[in-house]
Formats: structure tokens, C-alpha cells, sequence
């Protein structure tokens, strides 16, 4: 990944629907050099996809964030993508520390929360887990400066 790639993404990441010939225009290259940067960064897994950010406070959701201990002899990876595969996680991710992986959640309300918890309780290979809400969010943002 060089400059240009890195001035691709930074356009990208500011929005995502702007045209190729915009971006090539604010960054000095031509259009056919930003679609075929796209599609390469695309190819390699960098870039993962367009979508719409949601303010999810806003929208009356609660925010869930689940500490979890795996039980000894099962894989945190293979317990994380179990509990990813819940329609309301949003990042899940094996850590160093106590625990072995971090949960992020989206719930339709507390009561949806509780029912997340337990059926993290339930998912086989966790040995415990440590929940709190989120009370206010100050920052959530998944730009990252290049």
C-alpha cells in the first residue's frame, strides 16, 4: 500500500458513495488509477465493503459489551465466531488479559440485552462472562487515520 492508496481510502473512509472522478480529482490521479486501486484494495481484503453508519442511540438501541473467559480446551476463535454469529454482534475479538474475548452488541432495548447475555452464557466453550451497558456514548467511530 503506498500514498496514493492511503489517499484513497482517507476520500473512502470521508464517504464512502463519492465517485471515482471526484476522488481522482481531490487527490491528482486519474479515474481509471483510483477504480483499479479500489478494486485491487477490494481483492486484498482492505477494503471490506460500503455501508451506512447508524446512530444507534438515536435509534433507541443499547449498547452491550460482554467480557468472556473461554472454558479450558475450547479455542477462543472457535467460541468467538459462534457468538459473532449473533444477529446482534457487532465486533467480537480475541484479546490478551483476564479475559479472551471482547463482545460488542447492538440489543433492541435492556430486556433484548438480557436475553444476549444469556444465550452468551449458554454458547458452549464460555466460562463466564462480564457485562456491562453502555450508559452514553461519547466517540464510536471506525475511520482510522492513515
Amino acid at each position: 500500500m503506498d500514498d496514493v492508496d492511503r489517499k484513497i481510502l482517507r476520500e473512502l473512509q470521508q464517504d464512502s458513495r463519492m465517485s471515482f472522478t471526484k476522488i481522482a480529482q481531490k487527490i491528482g490521479v486519474s479515474t481509471a488509477t483510483v477504480s483499479e486501486r479500489v478494486k485491487r484494495l477490494t481483492k486484498s481484503g482492505i477494503i471490506c465493503g460500503y455501508t451506512t453508519i447508524l446512530n444507534t442511540s438515536e435509534m433507541g438501541m443499547v449498547t452491550l459489551i460482554a467480557k468472556i473467559k473461554t472454558s479450558q480446551g475450547y479455542g477462543a476463535e472457535d467460541v468467538g465466531n459462534e457468538i459473532a454469529a449473533m444477529r446482534e454482534s457487532c465486533c467480537v475479538h480475541h484479546v490478551t488479559g483476564e479475559f479472551d474475548l471482547i463482545v460488542i452488541a447492538k440489543c433492541t432495548g435492556y430486556n433484548r440485552c438480557s436475553d444476549v447475555i444469556e444465550a452468551i452464557k449458554r454458547t458452549k466453550g464460555v466460562e463466564s462472562v462480564d457485562a456491562e451497558l453502555v450508559l452514553k456514548t461519547l466517540k464510536e467511530e471506525l475511520k482510522v487515520e492513515m
